[in-house]
């Protein structure tokens, strides 16, 4: 049996090959010419008449994408981000993991985008300040890139963060590490042996700083 995320082609002669219980517990898998094609339930299978080995025609195909299952992605996709904001990459990977084709997904993230329920800037610009206070830029940067965030908007949202608040610029960073170094050693650095010294810089720089950085700071400490 296909990977149920593979994605379907389209095809003018489409048969069901398959209808089987969801592997994830609730509703009905349907295959189309031997790829997953969407979930639906016992009634919905009634009402849009799918039966195993019968063609399904363009018009209730494209019916059953948009009046329920894309209807379903949006919702699913509204749920997710009542809970906490996401980025569009994420949705959009929670979504497939719940077995919406892409065709539902795609038209899912551009209404949840339409509406700006998500929105990478936002998102970026929320991430930065409150991460500022703890992490280096570079750190955040790896972040949010890993979060999904195009290099693009990553580095406008860094622009808009240092212009309107005067988040994450060199000076500021210089400070981070001064303070994040008092908060950790309030008595001072300057007793430091070896291997807490290496351990100071460990912490400063699993927060993303780089050595050269924090030698300087930490040198004039």
């Amino acid at each position: 049996m296909p990977h149920p995320q593979r994605k379907h082609r389209r095809m003018n002669n489409r048969i069901v090959t398959a209808i089987e219980p969801s592997p994830k517990g609730r509703g009905y898998a349907v295959y189309i010419n031997e790829e997953f094609a969407f979930v639906l339930y016992k009634g919905e299978l009634a009402k849009y008449g799918l039966r195993n080995k019968e063609a399904i025609d363009d018009t209730t195909y494209e019916r059953i994408l948009s009046e329920t299952v894309a209807v379903r992605a949006k919702k699913r996709g509204m749920d997710l981000l009542m809970k906490t904001d996401r980025t569009e990459a994420d949705v959009r990977r929670k979504l497939i993991e719940g077995m919406y084709p892409p065709e539902a997904v795609d038209i899912a993230i551009d209404y949840l985008r339409s509406y700006h329920y998500i929105d990478d800037m936002r998102y970026s610009c929320d991430y930065i300040r409150f991460k500022s206070a703890r992490f280096s830029r570079r750190m955040i940067e790896k972040k949010l890139a890993e979060k999904g965030v195009s290099s693009a908007v990553i580095q406008e949202a860094f622009a808009r963060c240092e212009e309107e608040d005067g988040i994450c610029s060199e000076q500021s960073e210089m400070e981070l590490i001064q303070k994040l170094v008092r908060k950790r050693h309030p008595e001072g650095i300057e007793g430091l042996d070896y291997a807490g010294r290496q351990k100071l810089y460990a912490y400063l720089y699993g927060k993303g700083f780089p050595v050269s950085a924090i030698d300087n700071i930490c040198s004039k400490m």
